[in-house]
C-alpha cells in the first residue's frame, strides 16, 4: 500500500510541478496523446472515407507517394467532400492525379459522399 501511495504522489508531483525540465516534456506528451485520440475518433466515424480509399486502391495502381497523399486527403468524410468539390466539381489542378485516375477517384468520392448522407 505504501508503494502505491508513493507512486500516486510521484505522478501528482509530475503533473503539478512547473519546472521547465518537467513541464516541457509533459506538455509535449499530453499534446501528442490528445492528437492521437482526436485522430482515432475521427477515423472511427469515417467509414465511408475508408471504403472510398479501399475502392480506389483496388481500382488503380498507386505509387507510394500517391497512396500517402490519398490517405491524408481522404482521411475523413469531410475531407472527401472537400476533395470532391475542389477537384471533381471545380476542376482545380491536382498535382498527383489527372485524367482517368482522377475520374476513378472522383467516382469513389461521390459514392462515399452518397453513403455518408443516408
Amino acid at each position: 500500500m505504501k508503494k502505491y501511495l508513493l507512486l500516486v504522489l510521484i505522478v501528482l508531483a509530475l503533473f503539478t510541478i512547473d519546472h521547465p525540465l518537467i513541464k516541457e516534456p509533459r506538455d509535449k506528451l499530453l499534446k501528442q496523446g490528445v492528437d492521437t485520440l482526436g485522430e482515432t475518433s475521427e477515423t472511427q466515424y469515417s467509414l465511408a472515407a475508408k471504403q472510398a480509399r479501399q475502392h480506389i486502391a483496388s481500382e488503380i495502381e498507386l505509387t507510394e507517394s500517391e497512396a500517402a497523399y490519398l490517405l491524408t486527403a481522404l482521411a475523413t468524410n469531410e475531407k472527401v467532400k472537400v476533395f470532391h468539390v475542389r477537384y471533381c466539381q471545380e476542376h482545380e489542378l491536382n498535382l498527383y492525379f489527372y485524367g482517368p485516375k482522377l475520374k476513378t477517384i472522383c467516382d469513389a468520392a461521390k459514392k462515399a459522399i452518397n453513403k455518408a448522407e443516408f
